[in-house]
């Protein structure tokens, strides 16, 4: 789920190999040869080079500051600062990597990160937390309110502005930031940016009858074992903080969702962005055609 560090599928049926975007099949074809040697059932495979060869050509931002942040639990958790711009204070992303709240880091979502200090001015936080299946829910989702914390009582020292900050993910880091937004409160933060976000817990949707079993990309399968594993004691069905599309989504900020076209969580972006528009919450959806789980941190091969 956008850690990258897993084996996807990459095989692609005959009837989707028409719809993938142009630089799709040189995505596969990296994504193949760079977790060839990955243990095939490996909760965490090791990274390799994988986040060298993706940040090829990212963006430059003016500065990136490495740190840490103090998590839920008292501990030093790694965070990352992309500035955008040189002037300070700026307004502020708080970012949370996918992974299926299990895998993936800071630097598996690097040139997703720095294209987003460069392209919206704002100072980009990334951050680490805990990871199932050695810490299972409700362990990530109390450090990301963690760090929320740490941000908004050191912004002077990061240059950020406290009553401006937005917070966004990808696929489970997306369900991580959607949750921490409802766990927040009403007016800390000013939007949400979602990419290919997992919202709840339906694996019956129309993108996963779609791509669940042929791919490419995150499978059934996968998912399955993902959810296992972060929330065994299976309370998806009835806790919104692991399923949001539970929740009362009324008082979210404004929030743009940005699905993957050949993607099985594809309907839980379209069923948020409807169930948001229906609580008054100003949502806009984009659904990027021709492309996989994961395809933001995937420029060397995509436009």
């Amino acid at each position: 789920m956008d850690g990258g560090s897993f084996k996807s599928t990459t095989a692609v049926p005959e009837a989707i190999a028409p719809l993938l975007a142009p630089g799709m099949k040189e995505v596969l074809a990296a994504e193949a040869a760079l977790s060839a040697n990955d243990p095939p059932d490996a909760i965490r495979p090791p990274v390799h080079e994988a986040e060298a060869y993706w940040s090829v050509g990212a963006p430059e931002p003016v500065e990136i500051e490495d740190g840490t942040y103090t998590n839920a639990a008292g501990d030093a958790m790694a965070l990352r600062i992309y500035r955008g711009r040189s002037d300070r204070p700026q307004p502020a992303l708080l970012y949370i990597h996918g992974g299926g709240w299990c895998t993936g880091s800071i630097g598996l979502n690097d040139p997703a990160t720095r294209a987003l200090a460069v392209e919206s001015g704002r100072t980009v936080i990334s951050i680490t937390y805990r990871l199932a299946p050695e810490n299972p829910f409700p362990a990530g989702p109390d450090d990301c309110l963690a760090a929320l914390s740490w941000v908004r009582a050191n912004a002077d020292a990061i240059g950020v502005l406290p009553d401006a900050i937005a917070v966004g993910g990808a696929s489970a880091g997306a369900n991580l930031a959607l949750v921490t937004a409802l766990r927040a409160g009403r007016g800390v933060f000013d939007g949400l940016v979602l990419f290919y976000g997992v919202f709840g817990a339906d694996q019956n949707t129309d993108s996963y009858r779609e791509f669940g079993d042929a791919g490419p990309g995150l499978t059934r399968s996968r998912m399955r074992a993902l959810f296992n594993w972060y929330d065994p004691q299976g309370w998806r069905v009835f806790e919104p903080r692991i399923a949001p599309m539970l929740a009362n989504l009324s008082g979210l900020p404004p929030a743009i969702l940005i699905a993957a076209g050949i993607d099985v969580l594809r309907s839980d972006s379209e069923a948020m962005h409807a169930m948001m528009t229906e609580a008054g919450v100003d949502s806009r959806l984009a659904v990027v055609p021709g492309v996989h789980h994961g395809f933001i941190n995937r420029g060397r091969h995509l436009p």
